[in-house]
């Protein structure tokens, strides 16, 4: 019956999967936990009580999905936003909600519906915020002062566009769906000129060339590939631009006025086609169309140095739409790039990306010059829309499909002549925004459960993404909705599940440390965001409580100094037995430290509770456990490493840091000292050994659940056992 010593020296692993209880052979066994609950692993090596949440307010509708989104001006100027149905509200990183007057949350109105909330994304500059959805235009949110914000679309000096024809908003009929020649078109509104000759119509597969000009509703026709119907209005297209000559008045300066002259009518504005917003490229520069005179003649203004005035021949300008309307869709992402907004992914354009010129967040001219504006599509052998654009030394485009990079070559920006687009991995990314770990992207696959780290690797000179979550794939099961970077005090990614259960990953990629934790509350998570205080990162929350039998949503903030959940803290000078404020917890039974020592629990009544005796301070909030199971110890130097054996525990020994209380296999272990006056003070904070005996015999595996049940800190650094095994 050999007799050994056993040291757990860190929990760094966190917890890992069931499936790899007999795979004592990978290291990550060794520091790994069998249960992680409500606890964090660190990279320092211990498994500390995760930060209870302090109280901020509640949020403005109890029934319906709120999110938040972080807003960071600097280190010393955050926001955290709540998105619901139709509104936004502002909180300050101190954890206080913005009001003015008094006890008046500011709020503005928002467009973005309770459904659309999932599917919003935002990229922000300074006091500027850009909204994404792609079924909305762009708005922008700025912030004027603590109290002022507004929201307005978004407005361009120049807007991305394409030479992408007509789409008229008539029916046409064709005298035969077959191929051949000689086929009549009929509008049935006016929508052709005699310069439309040479264009061709297109709807489903169906391809017909237009040969002759009869009328403005009748045009005949080539029917290339035969048409499986008769088009109805707004469905079929009219390609290219017209065939004329067109001459401008005017070739500079930016913003000044030009006419253009075509040759033969050209120009329409109807209630079936209009060509007022549109750009005319000519001459190498750009006019946008403002104003209709005759199918002759526009007018415009120069958004683009134009060469000169010379008369451009048919086929030697084109006429540019806007592509981001309502019929096409608007970008699904963005962020900013070295010095220019990227947008993509709309839904007409969903491998597209456009970017401004640099320096000018409001202008997508684009052209040749370097810091012109570009717009660049993805190939690739499937429709992959763009999900997110991550900004690190590169541009990285994360599509459903596979991820991307973005360069302009060997240590050069990217400009509309030197860009390169390369496949990196192919594994496809979620709707969940990523966020940036050190120099790398965390996403989550597109099934919504594996979370990867998208890096750059010198050795292969490509983009890797190892799956981080493979050793704990149990942890994300369901799928994981959205993900909350805090780097500071500790390196922590919190995640919300489908189930609102909430996931922490502990990640260090320095020291190997990626250590995964389940965490709960009384209730349900819904959203997170971190946003910058003082010298840490505080992450706030959307709780989901059911107080009094009905549904609440709460925004609370994870504090340190905290061991209760949607808590409350107060002082008193005099020192009082009633405490108020507790409204929200109304009929909640509720965990209370009085002057650092634990009280009984107390039932809030009336939005008080009343305590046994007086005290001077209190935190008073809701319960949660916090357990740590080790696994099996792996012994070497014993056949099969231990493993099947009956196992006998003589001693525990629990090395702790700054705890104050803690149990080992349901044995309590004593924090405090006996001697006068020290029931009603303080437990000091415990760094050192504990030691518990006589655990017993287990078949195979050992039972040594540590566990903090009072709400108090507990941080276990390793854990030591001796043990006897049994190998007969």
């Amino acid at each position: 019956m050999p007799k050994t010593t056993h040291i757990q020296t860190n929990c760094t692993a966190g917890e890992i999967s069931p499936r790899l209880i007999g795979r004592v052979d990978v290291q990550k066994y060794q520091n790994g936990l069998k249960r992680c609950y409500n606890t964090i692993p660190t990279v320092h090596g211990g498994a500390k009580r995760r930060p209870g949440s302090h109280y901020v307010a509640a949020a403005k509708e109890d029934l319906k999905q709120t999110r938040l989104i972080p807003f960071v001006f600097n280190q010393e100027q955050a926001f955290v936003l709540e998105f619901d149905d139709g509104y936004v509200r502002f909180y300050t990183a101190a954890g206080a909600r913005i009001e003015s007057p008094p006890g008046t949350p500011v709020e503005l109105a928002s467009p973005y519906l309770e459904a659309d909330l999932d599917d919003l994304h935002y990229a922000q500059g300074a006091d500027t915020m850009f909204l994404f959805h792609p079924s909305y235009a762009i708005r922008k949110l700025v912030r004027y002062s603590n109290t002022s914000w507004k929201i307005s679309q978004a407005t361009w000096a120049v807007q991305p566009s394409e030479e992408i024809g007509d789409k008229p908003n008539t029916a046409l009929t064709f005298s035969l769906l077959t191929v051949g020649t000689g086929r009549t078109a009929t509008a049935a509104a006016a929508c052709f000129e005699a310069s439309d000759v040479g264009r061709q119509i297109t709807f489903g597969s169906g391809l017909a060339t237009i040969t002759a000009y009869t009328s403005t509703t009748v045009v005949t026709v080539t029917i290339v590939d035969a048409f499986a119907s008769n088009p109805t209005a707004g469905t079929w297209t009219l390609t290219e631009s017209p065939k004329v000559q067109v001459t401008p008045s005017a070739a500079t300066p930016i913003g000044a006025a030009c006419t253009l002259t075509a040759a033969a009518a050209a120009w329409k504005n109807s209630a079936q086609v209009s060509d007022i917003g549109k750009y005319v490229e000519i001459n190498g520069g750009l006019v946008e169309v403002t104003g209709f005179t005759s199918a002759t003649v526009v007018t415009g203004i120069i958004r683009t140095v134009l060469a000169g005035t010379t008369a451009a021949p048919s086929e030697g300008w084109a006429l540019r739409s806007v592509v981001w309307d309502a019929t096409n869709g608007y970008p699904r992402c963005g962020t900013l790039f070295e010095q220019r907004l990227i947008c993509a992914g709309s839904t007409a354009y969903p491998q597209t990306m456009w970017g401004t010129k640099t320096g000018e967040y409001d202008n997508f001219a684009d052209g040749t010059d370097d810091a012109d504006g570009f717009s660049f599509t993805i190939s690739s052998d499937q429709i992959n829309p763009i999900e997110h654009l991550a900004s690190t030394r590169v541009l990285l485009p994360l599509t459903y499909g596979g991820e991307f990079s973005v360069t302009g070559g060997v240590e050069k920006p990217v400009t509309p002549t030197n860009v390169q687009v390369k496949s990196q991995t192919v594994y496809g990314s979620a709707g969940v925004r990523p966020v940036r770990v050190g120099n790398e992207i965390l996403f989550v696959q597109r099934a919504g459960r594996k979370v990867r780290a998208l890096g750059y690797r010198v050795e292969s000179d490509a983009f890797n993404a190892p799956d981080i979550s493979i050793l704990s794939e149990h942890v994300t099961e369901g799928g994981i909705l959205e993900m909350a970077y805090a780097q500071e005090p500790d390196n922590v990614v919190w995640m919300v599940r489908t189930d609102g259960h909430a996931v922490t990953l502990s990640i260090d990629r320095d020291q190997d440390s990626i250590g995964w934790a389940e965490q709960e509350t009384d209730g349900l998570y819904e959203s997170f965001c971190s946003v910058p205080y003082g010298e840490q990162d505080r992450v706030f929350a959307v709780a989901v409580r059911t107080i009094g039998g009905s549904t609440k949503r709460y925004i609370e903030y994870f504090d340190a100094a905290l061991n209760t959940d949607s808590a409350v803290v107060g002082t008193s000078g005099p020192g009082t037995d009633t405490w108020t404020g507790l409204d929200h917890l109304e009929g909640k039974t509720v965990d209370v430290l009085a002057d650092g020592v634990v009280m009984p629990q107390e039932v809030v009544t009336g939005g008080q509770i009343v305590l046994p005796r007086a005290a001077f301070s209190v935190e008073i909030g809701l319960h949660y456990e916090s357990e740590i199971e080790p696994l099996t110890p792996a012994i070497a130097g014993l056949a099969a490493a231990g493993q099947g054996n009956a196992m006998s525990i003589s001693e525990v020994i629990v090395r702790l840091h700054e705890t104050k209380g803690a149990e080992v296999a349901g044995q309590v272990i004593p924090f405090r000292q006996f001697g006068e006056g020290v029931l009603d003070s303080e437990v000091a904070a415990f760094t050192g050994d504990k030691r518990v005996s006589k655990l017993g015999w287990a078949k195979g595996e050992i039972d040594c659940l540590i566990a903090q049940r009072q709400p108090l800190p507990m941080n276990v650094l390793a854990i030591i056992y001796t043990i006897s095994v049994n190998q007969g």
